[in-house]
């Protein structure tokens, strides 16, 4: 057991703050504290708090974000050196009995809150009745690399893959 409030801070952000994809799909989330976790879970959390810890981030550990059974979100941010602070996300993500944890940068994270909103708003516009957070949440982690230009691959519960691409220029969701 990890005591997560050692390494939580109150200069956290709330999912809501990531951007309005988040807040369309606000009544489909559930929150979870980091202690009550699925114990298949433990191990990564506890690997990603202390990676947090040493990057500097500040997160909430009582507001994990249950996407699904297989995935939970931990919005995050950082002060640069210049004051300003980012909003990113971490992603604990269990896959065949496999558990690990997943950063998205700044720009990667607003790739998926993008993915998220279009594809809401899309399925409203339609009258569609689909399950956006079914859609969006990564079930099976294909790749994940950083640089200039961070990508990050899935496949959602559905079977479609999709990758996040993000660098300073563009944020871009591909589905396939």
């Amino acid at each position: 057991m990890i005591p997560t409030s050692v390494f939580a801070n109150n200069n956290a952000i709330s999912i809501f703050s990531i951007g309005a994809g988040f807040d369309r799909i606000s009544n489909r989330l559930d929150y979870v504290s980091g202690t009550n976790l699925p114990l298949h879970f433990q191990d990564a959390y506890g690997q990603l708090l202390n990676v947090l810890l040493e990057k500097g981030y500040h997160f909430k550990s009582k507001e994990l974000v249950k996407l699904s059974v297989n995935c939970f979100a931990i919005p995050l941010n950082k002060t640069s050196l210049l004051g300003f602070k980012s909003h990113e996300l971490a992603l604990l993500v269990a896959h065949e009995n496999n558990c690990n944890f997943y950063i998205l940068n700044e720009n990667t994270t607003a790739a998926f809150n993008s993915l998220i909103e279009n594809f809401s708003k899309s399925s409203d516009s339609h009258a569609l009745n689909l399950d956006v957070v079914a859609f969006s949440t990564p079930n099976e982690i294909i790749s994940e690399s950083h640089g200039k230009e961070a990508k990050f691959a899935y496949k959602n519960t559905e079977g479609n893959t999709i990758t996040l691409i993000g660098s300073s220029k563009r944020q871009v969701a591909i589905v396939q």
